[in-house]
């Protein structure tokens, strides 16, 4: 087991004070979203999808009759939503972050057919998950990098807290809050694994953190799933034996993969597909939404140009805040100065292909980036398929792999230490990470509530 040395009294400050400080920033500034912003992706779905379940739970939804709802007033933190007549909701994600939500006891079904939803309650729900799992990866951080200066802490927390669509989905109703949970208690166990801490803990950190994820969201499930694939297949080409997958621990926790294989299983035998979509659970609704372009509208495209298409949707898209409110869409456009929010991302790329080249890898830098190229291409060639089929050429967004930032800024913040070797290098280093620190920061949350505020003075 690696064993590391206990910090003294003052770096255990400066260090509470960095990891604190960041922490406060970043629910303050979901707290102001929540509070004075709203319209964060697909969330009136999210909320339908909740209604639906809170008017029939099952552990596998009859998403064909999940009817989608509609705003009809907002007032005091509260939604009052009526049933659009004819329309199916969009969204079949797995049911287990509606579930939890129910819980919230935040659902009022009425009489009439309508849904009186305490929308400020959920948003503040889902701000408590995403925190947790920030304090959580601000934990890893502490102590992966705890033989680094504070700058490289302030780095590491910088980079995921300034993150400007991770902060403003993370204000709003959505899955993908469960789904950054529990992706980082599964990255946390693999960090302890990579440390040969491998105890129950671990591999319990692992299994728990896979279902939470998984059960969210299937782009976080297939991310994980190709991590752990890398894991064990590195660990056989290691040891030369499948000790690994021997071991009681992980026989323990595969039950954990075997149930969502077996959700997985039913779906596609009872909707066609792993996913329920639009087009296999109510087509003549899909053909009259924007997801489907009618044959005689559609504008030709190769597979070159939606490549290209594609390509600038997920770099874009990353370094932004985006969502249904105008406003914010606009002002929290970085353009080509947001290409800085993907230094961590490219840090991790170079680090993983170093490690390849040199044959010295360790146990998630190298399954990180698979888990990302991979759900990458899963995402491009079923994003293809789908224009081929619908002419819709949407869908090209990084939101579902922002959890990621995670795993890419303690890379980039393991990799960052040698630029302070050297009495140049070290002023060199102080620079960057400075400079990256106060780009990321004026990308994000500063200049939307500076907006927004003087708009009401």
């Amino acid at each position: 087991m690696t064993t590391q040395p206990d910090l003294s009294r003052r770096t255990r400050r400066v260090l509470l004070c960095i990891y604190g400080a960041a922490l406060l920033y970043y629910v303050l500034k979901l707290c102001w979203y929540a509070v004075n912003i709203g319209g964060t992706p697909d969330e009136t779905a999210h909320l339908s999808y909740l209604a639906a379940i809170t008017r029939h739970p099952a552990l596998i939804p009859d998403f064909a009759s999940m009817p989608l709802y509609g705003i009809l007033s907002e007032e005091g933190g509260r939604a009052l939503l009526s049933p659009v007549p004819g329309a199916v909701n969009y969204l079949g994600h797995p049911p287990l972050y509606y579930l939890l939500m129910t819980l919230a006891d935040a659902v009022r079904l009425q009489a009439d057919g309508t849904v009186l939803v305490e929308v400020l309650r959920l948003r503040f729900v889902n701000i408590v998950l995403t925190s947790a799992a920030v304090a959580l990866a601000f934990s890893v951080g502490r102590r992966r990098l705890r033989k680094q200066r504070p700058l490289v802490h302030a780095l590491y927390a910088a980079a995921i807290v300034t993150l400007p669509e991770l902060g403003y989905i993370g204000s709003g109703v959505s899955n993908d809050n469960l789904a950054f949970l529990g992706f980082v208690l599964f990255f946390t166990g693999l960090v302890r694994y990579d440390e040969d801490r491998e105890d129950w803990r671990t591999y319990g950190l692992i299994g728990i953190g896979f279902l939470l994820g998984a059960f969210s969201k299937l782009t976080a499930a297939l991310i994980m799933l190709i991590m752990l694939a890398a894991v064990l297949v590195m660990s056989i080409l290691r040891t030369r034996s499948l000790k690994l997958v021997a071991s009681r621990r992980f026989a323990a926790v595969l039950p954990c993969f075997l149930l969502f294989l077996a959700y997985e299983l039913v779906i596609r035998r009872r909707y066609g597909g792993w996913q329920p979509s639009l087009a296999l659970i109510a087509p003549e609704f899909y053909e009259t939404t924007v997801f489907y372009v009618a044959p005689e509208s559609r504008v030709p495209m190769s597979f070159p140009a939606f490549l290209g298409h594609f390509v600038l949707g997920i770099a874009h898209s990353w370094s932004r805040a985006y969502g249904h409110h105008e406003q914010v869409n606009l002002q929290m456009d970085n353009g080509a100065a947001g290409l800085v929010f993907w230094v961590p991302a490219v840090a991790a790329a170079v680090a993983a292909a170093a490690q390849l080249i040199r044959r010295r890898c360790d146990r998630y830098t190298l399954p990180v980036m698979l888990g990302f190229a991979g759900t990458l291409c899963w995402h491009l060639v079923s994003g293809w398929q789908g224009f081929l089929a619908s002419g819709y050429a949407g869908g090209a967004q990084a939101r579902y792999y922002l959890f990621l930032i995670v795993p890419f800024a303690l890379i980039l913040c393991e990799r960052f230490p040698p630029l302070f070797r050297s009495r140049k290098a070290k002023i060199t280093g102080i620079v960057l990470a400075l400079l990256l620190m106060v780009i990321w920061l004026a990308g994000d949350a500063p200049r939307l509530i500076i907006t927004f505020a003087l708009a009401k003075i």
